[in-house]
């Protein structure tokens, strides 16, 4: 499974391409992750450097591919790497894993090295920052012929993901799209006919759900606190929060204030029994598993994910046993927080035109036939509106009508995505304290709102 950052408690299916920068910002097992990337690299010759970037006598470019998935992802990986190199005989890549915790660490020494892979996938905050200090290669300079139109291919939100100051640094494989799963039994259970369609209707209706027994938790409702602030931004007006001199300013930001307001109110329910009880079932199914998918959760906000793999891998009895809305908002209309899984060319990389031909394909420019066909494997949201236009994507939505909320969000003017600052990183692991001190009762709403900015602006940059 996804994304990018501290990741919250649901981590998004990692997908090629999508969000969600964290780890998924997705979720996925590590077991094949030996075996996926030696199967990769027993395709080509051998590397040139530790990094295996080279050209090989035939006139192949050898170029390297490094992320940070883990488990079944790796299988779609293997894919993608095949089907490139079917089309793009003069370019063989090889695909390598390393752990996420180290993943940026490692390429910054890469980098520092002169040693880096050709393309790196990132789905933590740090994109802002690495194009700031130069880390990573600006894509200006291949942004002509086949490749202008790009930008105004993508989904808007897409775009804005990988742009720092304008610039283009960074394609996404794919993106996340976020929205208000409910369990329909639980529902009928607690005498409540339909899904809700107001923040105050979902508090209502989730607050008969919760079931104690003994003093130990045993059903949830609804639990935002576990998740974090930063998911629900866009349900607020809450993602873009700056002042005047362009510094992080949440504390004054009223979309800010009704968003953490908005988790005041489930900070009753208790913190320590909920983490606990959600990360028993993480630590099951290799991660794909939750209190949602076990049937203990009546409303959940989540991934295409969540439906298409996780429930029918994890849980066969909850399949058809789930609906989703859009989640309830302030905004005036149906939104998600944009973010995906991105791919860069770090600096010093060998080869970084024939990178940025395969990040391209990735996305799925001149390739959207085999990315309607492999998106749906991992319950990922394209890049661009004209892969959801396919044939294989539509059959997909066909299937799954569930699926059509979380398409529509893509293309939604209240759809926003964080803007790339150079101090994105303690900008996000500041809302995410933030939040826990909430759910503590360590901070009230307004103090962990100036902690966010006081956190965000400490950094050069701001």
């Amino acid at each position: 499974m996804i994304r990018k950052i501290p990741a919250p408690r649901r981590i998004p299916p990692a997908a090629p391409g999508g969000t969600a920068r964290r780890r998924a910002r997705y979720a996925l097992p590590a077991a094949l992750a030996s075996c996926v990337t030696l199967a990769i690299a027993a395709c080509g010759g051998p590397p040139a450097s530790s990094n295996g970037s080279t050209s090989s006598s035939s006139g192949v470019v050898n170029i390297t591919w490094q992320t940070m998935w883990s488990g079944n992802t790796l299988t779609l990986l293997n894919q993608m790497v095949s089907a490139f190199e079917a089309t793009h005989p003069d370019i063989h890549v090889t695909e390598s894993s390393i752990p996420s915790a180290t993943g940026d660490a490692k390429l910054l020494s890469e980098i520092a090295a002169g040693d880096p892979p050709d393309v790196f996938t990132e789905w933590n905050p740090v994109l802002g920052e690495y194009a700031a200090d130069g880390s990573v290669q600006p894509f200006t300079p291949y942004l002509t012929g086949a490749y202008a139109g790009l930008e105004k291919w993508l989904y808007p939100i897409a775009l804005q993901g990988g742009e720092y100051n304008g610039t283009l640094y960074a394609l996404p494989m794919s993106m996340n799209s976020w929205a208000l799963y409910y369990n329909k039994s639980m529902l009928k259970a607690a005498g409540i006919s339909s899904p809700p369609a107001t923040l105050a209707q979902l508090y209502a209706d989730q607050a008969r759900e919760w079931k104690f027994s003994g003093g130990k938790l045993q059903q949830i409702g609804f639990y935002p606190l576990s998740t974090g602030f930063e998911y629900f931004g866009s349900f607020f007006g809450a993602v873009n929060c700056f002042g005047s001199s362009g510094k992080y300013d949440f504390e004054n930001c009223p979309g800010a204030t009704n968003e953490a307001n908005f988790f005041a109110q489930y900070s009753r329910y208790p913190y320590s029994s909920i983490t606990a009880m959600e990360d028993a079932y993480g630590a099951v199914a290799g991660g794909d598993d939750d209190a949602f998918v076990a049937g203990k959760e009546g409303f959940v906000m989540d991934g295409p994910w969540e439906g298409a793999q996780n429930i029918p891998v994890t849980n066969q009895s909850m399949v058809g046993n789930f609906g989703v809305v859009p989640f309830p908002n302030t905004v005036g209309g149906p939104s998600t927080f944009g973010q995906g899984n991105y791919n860069i060319i770090p600096k010093g990389a060998a080869h970084p035109r024939q990178a940025f031909e395969f990040i391209a394909w990735l996305a799925g420019y001149h390739n959207q036939t085999f990315n309607s066909q492999i998106d749906p494997k991992g319950g990922w949201m394209p890049a661009s509106p004209a892969i959801v236009q396919q044939p294989a994507y539509q059959a997909w939505l066909k299937a799954n009508p569930w699926l059509n909320v979380f398409v529509q969000q893509m293309s939604s003017p209240y759809s926003v995505t964080p803007k790339l600052t150079k101090t994105e990183s303690e900008f996000e692991a500041a809302e995410a304290t933030a939040t826990e001190a909430i759910a503590e009762h360590t901070k009230t709403p307004q103090q962990a709102l100036a902690y966010i900015d006081q956190q965000a602006n400490s950094g050069a940059g701001g």
